[in-house]
């Protein structure tokens, strides 16, 4: 018995370091080109649905996992944005993507 829990944990610890991080090494969280939607970045209703009237941005995104990647198409330093969205927390988030209905 105390052979079999050893694997289920192994293989449950496995599992759990496996998918650390996955979204980081494939290029973060990708909602496409939100600046070539209507609003441009100002998250609306329609482009947010499920965190919409959402303050804490992070209850959702990992701030680890934002903004890696220009999916803009406009020349951006990404790593500065992504820089400024870690140093700054959430009280960042409304600069570019509005106010999320939150009022």
């Amino acid at each position: 018995m105390k052979r079999i829990l050893t694997v289920i944990f192994l293989i449950c610890s496995v599992f759990a370091i496996i998918s650390c991080g996955g979204s980081a090494l494939n290029g973060g969280e990708d909602y496409g080109n939100i600046l070539d939607t209507p609003g441009g970045l100002i998250l609306t209703q329609d482009k947010h649905q499920i965190g919409w009237k959402q303050s804490d941005c992070t209850m959702c995104h990992n701030l680890e996992n934002i903004h890696l990647v220009n999916r803009t198409g406009i020349p951006i330093d990404i790593q500065e944005i992504h820089d400024e969205a870690l140093e700054g927390g959430i009280s960042t988030c409304a600069s570019c993507h509005g106010d999320n209905g939150v009022q």
